[in-house]
């Protein structure tokens, strides 16, 4: 049975009000910082659900985001994992651009994350990198990214819907627009 993706991107056109900049943002508290790291987490795991059921188009599937990485230069544990400063080389941090999947996966499965605030107080980045990754680089994606990326694929409705048997994977490649 299939999911009515209308109550997903209804959620989805939610969270990217909740984080977009505004011209006063409230002040700092812990639940607000916790509030917009849920929601962010929740998004991205909206997409990849939306992604995974063909309820958005090829475009949001295969879109690729500007984001940046910074490599390791410590191994991170369970006792190092919130050191940022030391963990991390930033000032070979570097622009790349990843596969909105890819990204899903790092919020979806993160070993650590951080949200960060700019010096107007709106959300800037958020840092984030799954299990699998943490002792390669850490990525650093900026939150007007994802506002467009949860902003447009709450408003995408694909109209067509094609499939074609993959012999190598044995299953359908599904493209949608």
């Amino acid at each position: 049975m299939a999911i009515e993706s209308l109550y997903w991107k209804e959620e989805l056109a939610r969270i990217a009000k909740t984080i977009r900049p505004v011209p006063k943002p409230k002040r700092w508290s812990e639940r607000a910082v916790c509030t917009v790291e849920r929601d962010v987490m929740i998004g991205f795991f909206i997409i990849r659900r939306l992604i995974e059921l063909h309820k958005v188009s090829s475009l949001i599937a295969d879109k690729k985001l500007d984001v940046f990485s910074a490599p390791v230069t410590k191994n991170i544990t369970k006792s190092n994992w919130y050191r940022l400063e030391e963990n991390y080389d930033w000032k070979a941090e570097k622009a790349e651009q990843k596969p909105v999947s890819y990204l899903s996966n790092q919020c979806i499965h993160a070993y650590l994350s951080f949200v960060f605030r700019g010096k107007d107080r709106n959300w800037s980045d958020i840092v984030v990198v799954s299990d699998y990754d943490r002792n390669k680089t850490v990525w650093r994606i900026p939150f007007p990214a994802i506002v467009e990326l949860f902003e447009e694929a709450s408003n995408d409705w694909p109209h067509t819907y094609q499939m074609k048997f993959n012999p190598k994977r044995g299953d359908y490649d599904v493209t949608t627009n």
